[in-house]
């Protein structure tokens, strides 16, 4: 569970995703994340996947936007899961590339 900011109520927001292994698609690797967001009152389902530089994410139902800024939590999940898919990427070149 990762927190990621506070709410109107001063309640932590925090989300889980599980990943799945990458992957290989013509143009690049995809990652595909599945978990939950949610404050402590409401959760929701979130489903994230990133490919070739572009994040899509897409929220189930619930009340947890009427407590936080839906973008504010879409760009936030962005950058954590391209920062993922990077480090996915990094670990898929062999050693001696990575030390160029």
């Amino acid at each position: 569970m990762t927190y990621l900011t506070n709410d109107m109520f001063d309640q932590g927001v925090y989300f889980d995703l599980q990943t799945t292994r990458p992957r290989r698609r013509t143009g690049g690797m995809e990652l595909l994340c599945n978990g939950v967001l949610g404050n402590g009152v409401s959760e929701v389902p979130v489903t994230v996947r990133s490919w070739r530089d572009c994040v899509d994410i897409a929220f189930g139902s619930g009340e947890l936007f009427s407590f936080v800024e839906e973008r504010t939590i879409r760009r936030m999940l962005g950058k954590l899961v391209q920062e993922l898919a990077l480090e996915n990427d990094s670990e898929n070149i062999p050693g001696d590339l990575l030390l160029m």
